[in-house]
Parts: C-alpha cells; structure tokens; sequence
C-alpha cells in the first residue's frame, strides 16, 4: 500500500455471520442545490471508478461545465467568469444558454447604417404627416354629421391647409329623412370653411349636387378652381377676405338660368382693377362707330365703350345681370408654363388696387398675334409634355411620381409635378374656347364683367346711384385660359361658343 493513500477504517469480526461488520453510524451528507436553475449541471464522473474521484469521508468530486469544458465544482463556484457573445464551434449547435448570463447585454450588437438623403416626395409626406390631424378632425366632424343628419357642416377655424377628396366624397351619400315616414327628402347642406389656410378646393366639394351655401372666407385662395361653376343648386357663396386677384371665367354659370344663386359676397380682395380712363368712359356719353374707331385709350390702345356692346354667353337669371367691360392683350406660354409674350397676371401678396392700371386694353376687333411658332405653323395639338402630364394624371402613384425624377432634372419638372396634383385634386381645367381639358394653359387673358344683382329684387345690389367705390367693386376680372396659341378671342367675340353656351 502506498503511504499517501488513506488507511482503510478497521472492521470487527463477526463470528455469527463469519464476516467483518461496521458497527459504526454513517452521516450521509448532501450537496447544496445550486441557487439558480440556470447553473451548470453537477457531474459525479461515476463512469470512472478510480478512487481518485473520492476524497476523505468517501464524498465523490464535483464538476460544473458541460461535458467538453468541465471545471470543478469548487474552482468554478469562487467566481464566474463573463463569456463573450460568440459560438463554440466544438459544441455543435450553439444555444446559447451554457454559462451565459441572459440578463447582460449583447455587446457590439448595435447597427449602424448609413443615413440616405430623403426625396423631396418624401420629405412632402413628413410636412402632411402634421397636417393630418387637422383633417382627421374634419372627417369626424363630416361622419358626425351623416350619422346624425346634421345639414350644417361646421369647419371653420380648424387650423386646415388642405381639405381632400376622401373627406368630401361621403358627404355625396349624404340623406335626409321625413320624421312622418321613411320618405327621402332633398337636403341642402351648408358647409362653412372659413378661417382657415386653404389654398385649393377639391372636386368632390363641387360636385355636390345638394349644397346650398358655402363660405370660403378668410383663406389664402388665390385661385378658384373652374368647377366652381357647376354648383347650380348654391344660393349663397361668400369668399370674401381671400387673396384673390381674379375669377375662373367659369363662374359666370352661377348667374344663367340653370343655377340659384341669390347672394354672392366677392369684397374684399386685391382683385385686378379696370383703368381709370375705362370708368370714365362709362359716366359719358356713348359714342358713335366712327368716333370710336378713332377714339384710343391713354394707353394708346383702342377699345370699345363701355356701353356700346352686351355679350351674353348664357341665358342669364333674370335676378342678375353681367355685362363684359374690356379685356386685356393675349399672353403666351410656352409648353413648360414659361412666360413668352403678353402682360403680366402673377400673383402678389401686396393689394395694390392701381395694379391693374399699367395693362394694355384691347378693343373689342382687335385680332391677337401669336409669337412665331417653332415649326411652320401654329397648330392645336397638344405638345409632349402636356400628354405626358395627362398619362401622369391617371397614374394611382401620383403622388410618388416626382420622387422618381432624376436629381439632375430641370427644376421646373419638380413644380409640374407639384402643381399636376393640385390641379387634379381641383378637377383640372377646360379651354373656354375649344373645351379641351388641358393642365398646362398655352394662352391666358383678363377679362373684366360688370356683375349686379338686377334692380328691384329683394337683394338688390350694393352699388347706389353716384357712389364711384361700389362702382368698382361690381367690375369682376375673369381669367380666361386656352390650351393651344390659336385659342384665343376672335374679332368681336369675346364670349364663348354655341358649344360652350349649350353645356
């Protein structure tokens, strides 16, 4: 026996059973659990019965780990050391769980990736992303009112910039119903977005058949989109306190005889006013044909009297009367919107009232001259662009498209883009000469109406015998549009064609 080793304990000689018996007690004792279940599993190493597994008092040794990387027991419970986030490639599949503190964080986890220029699309949708609350609040307003059958739609001072076609277009299904029976009655609804930054309006609002009263007062308008004029069944329309410098020509329907229009609020607004020389044309006396061929503006412009001529394009409601003033020289465009030749109708935030002063007035047999074409002839045709917009138009992704413009297009590509969507969310515009639908207007011209409610009605006009102020504010600018250079007024007509009349 080897003297390192430990002597074995001494037994007593049983004669009655003719062995050695131990009559001594034994404790048995037992291992602590460990504290958590997440700790490694003890292992006995019962597949080696060496005596080297056993320690005094006959206790086997301990092991912590897994099978390959086993440490231990008592080395392993002094401290733990931290392993790295990283796969044990001699393990097999890794689990991620043995000897790994779940409650750490991953180190170098953290993903770093490279930040991309946003579109000019996409940065658009972030400025609507804070405007949308604004509308939210108009449509639970609009569903409000269907539910209940409220006719009086109440959105003003709602803090809206743009007011969609999604919103409107319940309000088409909107119905009233007889508190005698289940009978449908025709409603009229009265819709009330003033005080607000509206800029544009959109279709669905003018296609309501059953509205009877609108107020756009005190916007940012500086355009009304042309189909205004198909509200027929309007009464009362107020766009008072905008920043209007004219009219679509198109509103003139609102005073035929197929619309009910009873009250029109048009003042204030910086609108483009008739020369001075034209009004005092109007207190004279009218003048003969040869002393009005020979007459001229102080401009140096002939035009007709004021008086001389009435030009009806309609079949006017006999509770008004419109009657064409003058208009302006025919300005051109180029295909892209670019300024060619003519006067000048750009919009300005300043309301000067002498605007209107330093156009050149046209006579009523004057023929307009065209800028010289590119090819041998001017021609209707509509030019690549303007086809190109028109399949653009009707694209689902509309509002994506302008991404999708390389960086190193021309600007004014970005602007179509923008102005295309307005226009459409509008319903677009039709020549007033050929009734074409167009995006991009060829040519463009002003023409001035004397609108008044006519005298002896309940809601007579405004304008008083000898009161010159009211006098002016009852000469309305109209701007017409054509969609070619050969779409312009002819010799003695200013008003529209039978076509248009019909319509």
């Amino acid at each position: 026996m080897d003297e390192d080793e430990l002597p074995l304990p001494k037994l007593a000689w049983d004669p009655s059973t003719n062995s050695f018996t131990n009559h001594r007690s034994r404790k048995r004792t037992r291992s602590t659990p460990p504290p958590f279940s997440s700790d490694p599993a003890l292992f006995s190493s019962d597949d080696d019965p060496s005596a080297d597994n056993y320690t005094q008092e006959r206790r086997k040794r301990k092991f912590r780990g897994p099978w390959y990387q086993q440490v231990p027991a008592d080395e392993a419970d002094q401290k733990k050391a931290k392993r790295s986030f990283q796969r044990q490639h001699d393990s097999g599949v890794f689990m991620g769980s043995d000897g790994t503190d779940l409650d750490e964080p991953f180190e170098h986890t953290e993903l770093k990736l490279p930040l991309l220029p946003l579109r000019r699309s996409r940065l658009q949708a972030q400025l609507q992303s804070s405007q949308r609350s604004a509308e939210d609040a108009a449509r639970e307003e609009i569903e409000r009112c269907l539910e209940s059958g409220d006719e009086t739609i109440e959105l003003s001072s709602r803090g809206l910039t743009t007011l969609s076609n999604a919103t409107i277009r319940p309000l088409a299904t909107f119905t009233r119903i007889s508190e005698h029976g289940f009978s449908q009655l025709k409603p009229s609804l009265k819709v009330f977005l003033a005080s607000n930054d509206l800029t544009n309006l959109p279709e669905e609002l003018c296609k309501l058949e059953s509205l009877s009263f609108l107020s756009l007062r005190n916007n940012v308008f500086r355009e009304l989109p042309p189909a205004i004029g198909h509200l027929h069944n309007l009464k009362e329309l107020n766009i008072a306190n905008n920043r209007l410098r004219y009219l679509p020509f198109e509103i003139l329907e609102l005073f035929s005889t197929v619309s009910h229009l009873k009250d029109l609020r048009l003042h204030p607004n910086p609108f483009l006013e008739l020369p001075q020389d034209q009004l005092d044309d109007e207190s004279s006396q009218p003048e003969s044909d040869e002393q009005h061929t020979s007459s001229r503006s102080q401009h140096g412009v002939k035009h007709a009297s004021l008086t001389s001529r009435i030009f009806a394009p309609y079949e006017w409601n006999p509770e008004w009367t419109a009657t064409y003033k003058s208009r302006t020289d025919v300005r051109y465009l180029e295909s892209n919107g670019t300024f060619v030749k003519g006067p000048d109708f750009s919009s300005s935030d300043d309301s000067d009232s002498e605007s209107g002063s330093s156009m050149l007035l046209e006579a009523v047999d004057s023929i307009p001259v065209p800028p010289e074409p590119r090819g041998n002839y001017n021609s209707r045709a509509p030019s690549l662009l303007e086809v190109a917009l028109k399949t653009c138009s009707q694209s689902p992704q509309l509002p994506n498209l302008a991404s999708f413009l390389h960086e190193e297009c021309p600007e004014y590509l970005f602007s179509l883009m923008a102005n295309l969507e307005a226009k459409k969310e509008s319903g677009g515009s039709k020549c007033t000469i050929c009734k074409r639908t167009f995006f991009m207007p060829r040519t463009e011209w002003i023409e001035w109406w004397d609108i008044a409610k006519t005298v002896g009605t309940a809601s007579a006009s405004p304008s008083k015998p000898g009161n010159q102020r009211d006098a002016v504010e009852r000469i309305i600018p109209l701007m017409r549009r054509g969609c070619s250079w050969l779409c312009v007024p002819k010799s003695g007509d200013t008003g529209v064609s039978d076509q248009m009349a019909l319509d």
